[in-house]
């Protein structure tokens, strides 16, 4: 966007209203999962824990709603998924994740002393059968538009208007960790974590600044964001990258992430808040 724009007039409220349709319609659609979970068990994850990750979308849309009507909604789209950004920002979406990937599986293969199973990359238990394109395409329409239309691509711009991006990065990250409760109580990959969910929130932390930092340089379009969202569940989300390849991934984010933050709070009168 441009210098010569003028921030959209904000209606009361349209936070509020993006953290409730957020929160409810993820939670509603998780509550059956999580009731099963607790009282018959799982047997495998339901498509419905990949609807779940809609509703932060929801909520975009809805505060998009609330603050400008279908013409906030038009222009909320058209930023938040617009491809005007340099190319430097594809590389930066693309090349990360694979770098992630060579790194862990280089670290996996010498402390076991074997490399992973390139025959299960990607694979899950939670998308059986699916070969790992068709399992990176469900990451990228799922927890990757699902997620980041509403978390980088109006709560983080709506946030900048008011606050630094720095700032506006932490209260996101509060806001994101807080909307994966329910899965505490039905999902295997957090319910095992014990005393690691300090780790994951910090993984998180660091996560929203990187992530900041991409969809801030990337004039506030969430394509390259959900690229590297995608493919960061892609790589540690399947079955053998629980333990040493996962770790891996996560410390090299959470350094990532607090690079990030050093520079957003250096830069934090003088970096471009979103503007429309």
């Amino acid at each position: 966007m441009s210098h010569g724009e003028t921030p959209a007039e904000s209606r009361r409220g349209a936070v509020v209203v993006f953290v409730i349709v957020s929160f409810a319609v993820t939670w509603l659609i998780w509550l059956p999962i999580l009731i099963t979970a607790r009282t018959d068990g799982l047997g495998s994850m339901p498509w419905t824990f990949f609807l779940g990750s809609a509703g932060p979308a929801c909520g975009a849309v809805a505060a998009a709603m609330w603050e400008g009507g279908t013409h906030g909604v038009r222009q909320w789209a058209r930023r938040t998924f617009a491809v005007n950004f340099r190319p430097i920002w594809w590389l930066v979406a693309i090349g990360m994740p694979v770098a992630y990937g060579v790194i862990a599986y280089v670290v996996s293969a010498i402390v076991t002393g074997e490399w992973p199973d390139l025959d299960r990359f990607g694979a899950t238990e939670k998308l059986p059968g699916l070969a790992w394109p068709i399992v990176m395409a469900v990451w990228i329409l799922t927890f990757g538009v699902g997620e980041e239309a509403g978390w980088r691509g109006w709560l983080l711009p709506t946030l900048s208007r008011r606050m630094s991006i720095f700032w506006a990065a932490a209260v996101v990250a509060v806001v994101w960790i807080a909307w994966h409760l329910p899965a505490f109580y039905f999902n295997p990959t957090y319910m095992e974590m014990g005393a690691g969910i300090v780790g994951w929130m910090l993984a998180l932390f660091c996560g929203s600044y990187l992530l900041a930092w991409m969809a801030a340089g990337a004039n506030w379009s969430i394509i390259p964001v959900l690229i590297w969202h995608a493919g960061f569940d892609l790589l540690t989300a399947a079955d053998q990258s629980a333990g040493i390849i996962a770790s891996t991934i996560s410390a090299i984010v959470m350094v990532q992430g607090v690079l990030c933050a050093v520079y957003l709070w250096r830069r934090r009168d003088a970096h471009r808040r979103c503007t429309a």
